[in-house]
């Protein structure tokens, strides 16, 4: 029997993708390298209206790429506002040169995906670090490439260089929110129907709803090359965090096109964009190439499996507090912090343990080759029913003790009075505040939110919830059956007992606003009834009663065409949460007080100053 080093050296390069989600497992899969064939299968069908406008969209007269380092070392430390935050990548370090995600030859306006996701950032990127970049480049930087910077890719205030206000202004939403513009189709209710770009992302022509725009303030919602006109409107958010993608959702038949021809099915999509438009990472990686890099070609396959696979080994979280110290675990202190940690908690631990404790050579060679090059390939590990490893010719080896990992609390302090004086009173406030987050300590009633209330409560009133309810992972504290809620941000979906409206977040005159024109009854947990011409069934000097949405941003709804899925997002990864602010989908809350504020608020909870405190601390640990 061989040792388990080098059993584990030999399994490594497929086990990090795999991740202990709530109470299944799932695998972050990639297929076997494609052909040129299969490219365009992996786009939605929107992508290539999408593009074309980002084509023919201005850059800069002048630009300069990010500056690359060399090298991204195995375990890389970054200071935060709390901390440090550190990167560890399990299969060593990896030179830019030549990788996919740092390839400026892939784009057409020296982008990369490094432009726009930093290490220091949880491998997104922030206002602090955009002020960085604009003073040390004097606003030559891609980053600063109209097509998504901008508020408009034609906004008037473009011709403005650096140092002039009107550099700032024309990008207001980035400098202000770190917020970055997204195309997205959009029918036009007074559009042609016969051109080809009548159809939202995912290729739906004829969506539930009716849209208007109610404010513009940058004049892009109705322009005729980009707004409304042109069939796409323009969202403000946040980038996601390109790390720790090994505990999203994955759906085993995302490269199985079910639907109607070129159509890919809701249920194929995942949870990777803040409106899970994208079907897999390849597919993201060619759109954000398309669209956030301009060109109409898409990149070689070879870049796309470079891209897909430094993504797939990046593992992130906070290493160190500023006042509570170390957060790994390596004093006495127990906690379970940490990237190196984060990894470890991978649910392949639960799998592979019993393979090397009993299994036979020919059983590990078996998974070795099916986990090579790549992470798993869905429906290829050979799993029973009941979670046990099953090898051709052999009895299956033990059920996988998933419980364990599922209750294993993912930063806790088990000694948090260890340490110096200010250590102690830190490291004792985190662990209050995991033990609101986990609901031992605080549980609140969940009310109104599609994409849980509906299934976790029938639709009732979901009470004994805590944060754990929705970020579930308790490894990476995300959503780990990857269905985007809606919690009321910037729309009026929230109401009070007495079913009126209380503006939780409202909606604010930096975002453009719009009107979704719904069947009765169509949005769940949801009543706002108008007579407009603008309601489905209305005919001339007749209009129709429905249910008017309003909202700054529609999330996954203007995406399917869907009612019920308007203002829904994706929960995110909460690990290294500390580095990115400011949160939300759309920038809308400045600092995690801002977001416990906002959750205590929207929840009733009840919090006092001191729970609202230790909370935040929490999360900054993560």
């Amino acid at each position: 029997m061989r040792s388990k080093s080098t059993l584990r050296q030999k399994l490594a390069l497929g086990t990090y993708a795999l991740a202990c989600a709530g109470a299944f497992l799932f695998a972050l899969a990639y297929a076997q390298v494609a052909t040129s064939q299969t490219t365009p299968m992996m786009q939605p069908p929107g992508m290539k209206h999408i593009a074309q406008k980002a084509w023919g969209a201005p850059t800069l007269p002048s630009f300069v790429p990010a500056q690359t380092p060399a090298t991204i070392p195995q375990s890389l430390t970054d200071f935060d506002l709390t901390g440090q935050i550190t990167t560890f990548q399990p299969n060593g370090p990896t030179t830019t040169a030549g990788n996919g995600f740092f390839s400026t030859v892939i784009t057409n306006n020296s982008r990369s995906c490094f432009t726009c996701h930093r290490p220091g950032n949880d491998w997104e990127i922030s206002p602090p670090q955009i002020l960085t970049e604009l003073f040390t480049t004097n606003g030559t930087s891609a980053l600063f490439q109209p097509i998504d910077s901008a508020v408009c890719p034609n906004s008037p205030l473009l011709s403005a260089k650096y140092p002039s206000p009107k550099f700032i202004s024309a990008r207001a939403q980035l400098f202000t929110r770190g917020n970055f513009r997204i195309a997205i189709n959009a029918p036009n209710p007074l559009g042609s129907k016969t051109d080809g770009t009548y159809t939202t992302f995912d290729g739906n022509v004829n969506p539930e709803w009716v849209l208007t725009v109610t404010s513009d303030p940058y004049g892009c919602e109705t322009d005729q090359t980009y707004g409304l006109p042109s069939n796409q409107l323009s969202v403000y958010r946040r980038p996601l965090n390109s790390d720790n993608v090994a505990f999203l959702v994955q759906n085993p038949g995302f490269y199985q096109n079910t639907g109607p021809a070129n159509v890919i099915p809701p249920e194929e999509r995942q949870d990777i964009m803040w409106d899970a438009r994208e079907p897999d990472l390849r597919s993201q990686f060619i759109d954000a190439t398309e669209f956030h890099g301009q060109t109409t070609t898409p990149p070689d396959l070879t870049s796309i499996e470079q891209g897909v696979l430094f993504q797939s080994g990046l593992f992130t979280a906070q290493t160190y507090d500023y006042l509570a110290g170390d957060l790994t675990g390596s004093d006495s202190s127990g906690a379970l912090g940490g990237p190196v940690n984060l990894y470890d908690s991978l649910a392949s631990r639960a799998i592979f343990d019993p393979v090397i404790q009993g299994g036979s050579d020919a059983c590990i060679d078996y998974i070795a080759t099916l986990t090579s090059p790549y992470p798993f390939v869905p429906g290829v590990l050979p799993l029973g029913a009941f979670g046990q490893l099953v090898c051709p010719g052999e009895p299956a080896i033990g059920a996988v003790n998933l419980p364990k990992f599922v209750t294993q609390l993912f930063t806790a302090f088990a000694n948090p009075t260890t340490g110096s004086k200010t250590q102690k009173a830190k490291r004792e406030s985190i662990a209050r505040g995991e033990a609101i987050f986990t609901g031992q300590a605080v549980t609140f009633t969940i009310n109104d939110v599609p994409g849980f209330t509906e299934i976790a409560a029938g639709g009732k009133p979901a009470p004994g919830s805590s944060c754990q309810s929705c970020h579930n992972n308790t490894n990476a504290v995300n959503d780990a059956f990857g269905d985007p809620k809606r919690l009321g941000i910037m729309d009026n979906s929230n109401k009070t007992n007495d079913g009126g409206i209380v503006n939780v977040m409202a909606i604010t005159r930096d975002f453009p606003q719009f009107a979704f024109y719904c069947p009765t009854g169509s949005i769940l947990y949801f009543s706002n009834p108008v007579k407009s011409m603008n309601c489905p069934g209305s005919t001339p000097g007749h209009p129709a009663t429905c249910d008017e949405f309003i909202t700054t941003d529609p999330g996954k709804g203007l995406v399917t065409g869907k009612c019920a899925d308007l203002g829904k997002m994706k929960v995110p990864i909460l690990r290294g949460v500390a580095a990115r602010a400011p949160y939300f989908h759309g920038g809308n809350a400045f600092t995690l007080d801002d977001v416990v504020n906002f959750y205590n608020n929207r929840f009733n909870i009840g919090l006092t100053a001191q729970q609202k405190t230790d909370l935040v601390n929490y999360l900054s640990s993560l």
